[in-house]
Parts: C-alpha cells; sequence; structure tokens
C-alpha cells in the first residue's frame, strides 16, 4: 500500500520527480513505484488483503492516466475480483462493534471506489462492467467522515435509496457522506452516458433526456447546504480542506448537465433542415439548453481555478483525471457552440475565457497524465480558431452588413479560415494522414487500438500510448505535446520537460465550419468517451 501511495504522490512532488522521473518526469517517478506496487500485489493473490484491493485501485488510477487503457481496464476487473473474495471471508453481518465497523466501512468505501472507477473505465459499448448490480444493490453508500473517523456505527441507505438487509429492524438511516453524495453524483454522470452510448439519431428520446435531467437535479437539491452549489462555496470548502470533495461532485453533475443539453443540441443541428435563421426562431428550450450549458461550463472552471488558487505553492497541482475531462468538455462544448454560430454574441468575452482556461489546465495536466494530450491537442485547435473567428468579427467595418456582424458564424459560406499551424509537430487535426502498415500498429506498443477513423478527419482521441508492463521494465520518456505556436499555453517543451523532436507534418488548416462538422461526428461517434478511457475500443 505505501508503494501505491508513492506512485500517486511521486506526480505532486517536485523532489521525487527529480529523484525516480528522470527525463520522464512525474509520469516516470509514479511508474517506479508502480512496478513495485504490482510486485507484491501479485505475491498475496492467494489472501487478498484490503490494503492490497486498495492498492491495485490507485494503480488502475495510475495506468489510466498513463493512457493505458487495457491494462487498467484488466486491473480493475481484478481488484473487483479480489473485493468479492475479501468479502466472503472477512465481512460480518452485525457491525455494532466499533472496530468491526471501521473495517466493514472501510471495506464498503473501497467497493464504491471500485465502482466509480468501473463506471468511469466502462464508458463505452464493448467494456463489460467488472460489477454487477449484484454487487453493490444492497451495499450502504459511504457515511460521514465524522462517523467513520470516530468509529461511531451508523446505517447509511443504499444506492437505490433503500434499508441495507444487514440493518436491524426499526433502525435510523444515518445522513450519506460526503464521499457517498461523490458516488450518487457518479451514478447520475453514468446513465447520461448510458443515454449517449445507447441512443443514434433515429432513436433520441427527449422524454428519456428529461428524466435523467430531473436525476440531476435531484441529487442536487438532495446535497447538504454546504455542499450546495453556491457562489465562492468552494472557497470556505478549500479552508475546511474539503475543496476536492465539492469540486468533484459537481464536476461530475456539470458534466452530465452538458453532455444532456450537447445531446439535444445535436440532434437539432444534424438535422437536413437545420438553418441558423431557423434555430434563433425555435422555441425557448433551445436557448435553454446553451445557457445551462454556459452556467455548467463556469461551474467547472470556476471550481478549478478556485483550487489553483488555494494550492500548496511547493508541489505540482495534479488536478484528477475526470476534473480534467469536465474542463475539457466545458471549453470544447462552449468552443463549438461559439463557432457553430448558436451562443449569442454577448458571451463572446465569456466564452473565450472558458476555452483559455480549459486550454491552459489541460496544457499543465499533461505534465502530470499523458491521458490528457489528445484532449489538449484538440483543444489547442478549437481555441485557434475560435481566435481567428473572433479577431475576424472585432475587424468588421461599421458599415458591415449587421446581419453577418450579429452571426459572426462559422457557417456560412464565406467563412474565415485559420491561419497555418506553425507549430513543426504533427496535430490530430492534420488533414494529410500518413498511411502506417496494418502489421506495424498491431506489434506495436499500442495499449488498445483507437477505432479506425476515415481518412481526413479529425480526432479527439489519439492512439494510445501504451508502455512496457510495470514487470518488464520502465516506461520510455512520454511524446511532448504538439502545441499550437500561438496558443496562450503553447510551450516549446515536451511534458517531460525535455524539448520536443520536430518532426515535419502539414499546416493545419481548417474553417470553423469543417471543424465544427468534425466535433459533431466525432460526439456522435462518442469518441470524447474512448479518448477519455484512453483507446479506443478494437474492432471485433
Amino acid at each position: 500500500m505505501v508503494n501505491a501511495l508513492l506512485t500517486t504522490a511521486a506526480r505532486h512532488s517536485p523532489s521525487m520527480i527529480r529523484r525516480y522521473g528522470g527525463h520522464g518526469g512525474g509520469p516516470s517517478a509514479a511508474e517506479h513505484f508502480a512496478k513495485k506496487t504490482i510486485d507484491l500485489i501479485m505475491l498475496s493473490l492467494d489472501q487478498p488483503s484490503l490494503a492490497d484491493i486498495q492498492a491495485l485501485c490507485l494503480l488502475v488510477i495510475h495506468e489510466w492516466g498513463s493512457r493505458n487503457a487495457v491494462r487498467a481496464y484488466v486491473y480493475l476487473g481484478q481488484a473487483a475480483r479480489m473485493a468479492q473474495m475479501y468479502r466472503i471471508v472477512h465481512t460480518h453481518p452485525h457491525q455494532s462493534d466499533p472496530d468491526q465497523f471501521l473495517q466493514d466501512e472501510s471495506f464498503r468505501r473501497t467497493l464504491w471506489l471500485i465502482y466509480i472507477l468501473d463506471c468511469f473505465l466502462t464508458s463505452s459499448p464493448g467494456r463489460h462492467p467488472a460489477l454487477s448490480s449484484h454487487d453493490v444493490n444492497d451495499v450502504s453508500l459511504p457515511c460521514i467522515d465524522v462517523n467513520f473517523s470516530f468509529g461511531s456505527p451508523v446505517f447509511v441507505r443504499t444506492l437505490n435509496g433503500a434499508v441495507p438487509s444487514v440493518a436491524p429492524e426499526g433502525s435510523l438511516l444515518a445522513e450519506v457522506g460526503e464521499f457517498g453524495h461523490i458516488v450518487l453524483a457518479t451514478k447520475a454522470w453514468r446513465n447520461v452516458v448510458e443515454m449517449l452510448t445507447t441512443t443514434t439519431l433515429d432513436t433520441f428520446s427527449e422524454e428519456q433526456c428529461l428524466g435523467l435531467e430531473q436525476d440531476i437535479e435531484a441529487i442536487r437539491q438532495s446535497l447538504p447546504m454546504h455542499f450546495a452549489d453556491k457562489p465562492n462555496q468552494i472557497n470556505l470548502h478549500i479552508t475546511m480542506g474539503s475543496g476536492y470533495t465539492y469540486a468533484m461532485i459537481h464536476s461530475l453533475l456539470n458534466c452530465g448537465s452538458i453532455f444532456l443539453n450537447r445531446r439535444r443540441i445535436l440532434q437539432l443541428v444534424t438535422d437536413e433542415k437545420f438553418s441558423l435563421d431557423s434555430w434563433r426562431v425555435t422555441s425557448h428550450s433551445h436557448i435553454q439548453a446553451v445557457d445551462r450549458i454556459f452556467a455548467a461550463s463556469h461551474s467547472i472552471i470556476h471550481s478549478l481555478l478556485a483550487l489553483e488558487h488555494g494550492a500548496d505553492k511547493d508541489s505540482i497541482l495534479c488536478f484528477p483525471i475526470f476534473m480534467l475531462f469536465s474542463a475539457f468538455t466545458a471549453g470544447s462544448t462552449v468552443a463549438y457552440l461559439r463557432l457553430k454560430g448558436l451562443a449569442p454574441t454577448t458571451v463572446t468575452e465569456s466564452a473565450a475565457n472558458i476555452v483559455r482556461d480549459s486550454l491552459r489546465m489541460c496544457s499543465d495536466g499533461v505534465e502530470s497524465w499523458p491521458l490528457i494530450v489528445p484532449w489538449q491537442r484538440h483543444l489547442s485547435v478549437m481555441s485557434k480558431v475560435l481566435r481567428d473567428v473572433n479577431v475576424a468579427s472585432r475587424d468588421l467595418e461599421p458599415g458591415e452588413d449587421s446581419k453577418g456582424r450579429q452571426n459572426g458564424s462559422p457557417s456560412i459560406k464565406d467563412d474565415i479560415t485559420s491561419q497555418p499551424d506553425t507549430n513543426p509537430d504533427a496535430m490530430d487535426y492534420d488533414q494529410v494522414v500518413t498511411q502506417v502498415p496494418i502489421h506495424s500498429r498491431v506489434e506495436g506498443r499500442e495499449s488498445e487500438p483507437p477505432a479506425p477513423r476515415r481518412p481526413g478527419v479529425t480526432t479527439i482521441n489519439g492512439g494510445s500510448a501504451g508502455a512496457l508492463t510495470p514487470a518488464t521494465g520502465s516506461p520510455p520518456p512520454a511524446p511532448g505535446p504538439a502545441l499550437k505556436a500561438d496558443s496562450p499555453a503553447g510551450s516549446s517543451t515536451s511534458l517531460a520537460g525535455v524539448p520536443a523532436v520536430a518532426q515535419s507534418g502539414p499546416d493545419v488548416d481548417m474553417t470553423a465550419m469543417e471543424l465544427c462538422i468534425a466535433f459533431e461526428r466525432q460526439l456522435l461517434e462518442l469518441d470524447d468517451l474512448a479518448a477519455f478511457m484512453g483507446g479506443g475500443v478494437a474492432p471485433s
């Protein structure tokens, strides 16, 4: 367990990175301890302890963030099986004894961590959950931290709101704890993802969206007053040490809200009869969808900015992966709405700030999580095209047609093309595709091959950057992110701090309309969810 904790801490600690990371930076320092962790876990498979299961969960997060998609998924399944074996031997029906309550509550919290990781890493068709509903239906949600810290035995409701079967008849249920609210928010987010992965343009249901929206709102309403989403509320939580808990809860709920409203908009804009003129005269509900996306995006970015401001200046800020994904979702969606001409011109500055901050956070995130690299590349292109559109809109003469000035729309024929990319590193947006032999991709070190893409199409989901298994060797220095030369967070160094090697590649020259069309196709193909997990699902 100690090595697993060091695996997590190595991404935050400058001294550990200097000593163990070498040219590979934080990810290599973490890998140093990950190798020791997995070796020790494998020695205790016959009698897994709770510490072994918890260590494996931390290792899942490490491999996931290192963009080793298959390995993270396999380790997650192993953690679930170890938890099932542990439960058979160590759990007891009665928990009136404080020591027994602490042991049982520790196991329940570990099981809920596996549940959360399971929701994240099975967010695409082809990934089967490691836990079944039977494994968690009768398990109490985590209690409040005070009861857990002081060993005060309590009974808490289950995920479905029922009384756990181990509770004596007539027992009073205690309130759901801080970690329990994260579990509930994760379930709501995962239900939205389930809708995205099981519906098509033909089977989309507004009634289903309304039901999911009501579920999210019900969780918001059920939160204690101190966890309500209020202005500057997070600053108080940061002072009390619960800032990340508060931010995680609302990142999950706001990301789910963005998913829902973005899917509604996609249903409209992909219709053959869609036009910007018809959009402007449509019902108030369409405008509400845009407003909700902006509100959720602003809340996500504001929370992460507050955490940045309150962070320890002597350590490296390393946001949890999902928080960075929610920031990427916010920035990319806001940029799309602005480029598509669906957002009102009054939010131009607000949209630019959200995109700028989300890009900077993703750019900083690649220093710790190689998983973030394709998200950052994708967002940097959207940011660049958005800046070009905004500059061109400001440069319009006063005598220009007012309608064209109001639109600033990328969907009109006389669109403004983006400036050529001066960065020599190849981007996921390159319009010329280099043909790679199939056998070289199969025999390479990719953890999980991405789904086949059509030539000349931009993609959120880059190829999975696999590494040697912890038992066989340490990973090579991670490749640097290909940043735009004029990006706000642009840099000539790689994520490992080593100068990036210049590579010849075609310039990126996309119109905003082309970018929006590609983004819509990617969302309908669940490309962002595949990138979130660390790689596309291998074709059968």
